[in-house]
């Protein structure tokens, strides 16, 4: 994978940007790499739900023992509430960012979080939700947490789909900025 790798000793904000039609292939490229390092995903999901997400990891080989969900869209959706909530928190609606910063805030109490890798799929669906102020806040927030907890995050975008303003202050929370090019092989 270009320019990306999550090291345990070193923990980083990534900023991810991924073109809309590669856009799956690298969550499960993301997903994967961070596997292969033995760290723990707390993973974000507004984009999808937590159980079409399981499917499709489940379907390309991920271990889902080491996935924890925070799932901002399947209450919303009037989605069935089937996750074991040992491994799923779910959150009423994806522009509640209160209840939002209060499910990361309680997963990251938890044991072991300092081999944890925060994954928020996506800054774009957020944005359908919540204002361009709010969800900056809300990032920003997440990653001071993130710091003072030293753990590594990874936030993921549509390359095109964030207007300059958000896209510069996201670009000065992180550390590294990860660009996915149109013609990755998968």
């Amino acid at each position: 994978m270009v320019g990306f790798e999550v090291k345990e000793d070193e923990k980083r904000i990534f900023l991810a940007l991924s073109p809309s039609k590669r856009y799956r292939d690298n969550v499960l490229t993301i997903v994967k790499e961070i596997q292969k390092k033995g760290l723990r995903i707390i993973f974000i999901s507004i984009n999808q739900p937590s159980a079409f997400i399981t499917g499709l990891f489940e379907k390309n080989g991920i271990d889902m023992s080491t996935i924890f969900f925070i799932d901002g869209i399947t209450r919303y959706a009037g989605g069935p509430i089937t996750a074991d909530p040992g491994t799923c928190r779910f959150v009423s609606k994806p522009g509640d960012l209160t209840a939002m910063s209060m499910a990361v805030t309680d997963i990251l109490k938890m044991e072991n979080v300092g081999r944890t890798v925060i994954f928020l799929d996506s800054v774009n669906a957020m944005l359908i939700y919540t204002s361009s102020v709010d969800l900056s806040k809300f990032i920003h927030f997440v990653i001071s947490k993130l710091r003072i907890l030293n753990i590594s995050g990874i936030f993921l975008a549509v390359e095109k789909g964030l207007d300059p303003v958000l896209m510069s202050q996201l670009m000065t929370f992180a550390d590294e900025l990860i660009e996915f090019p149109d013609d990755q092989n998968p």
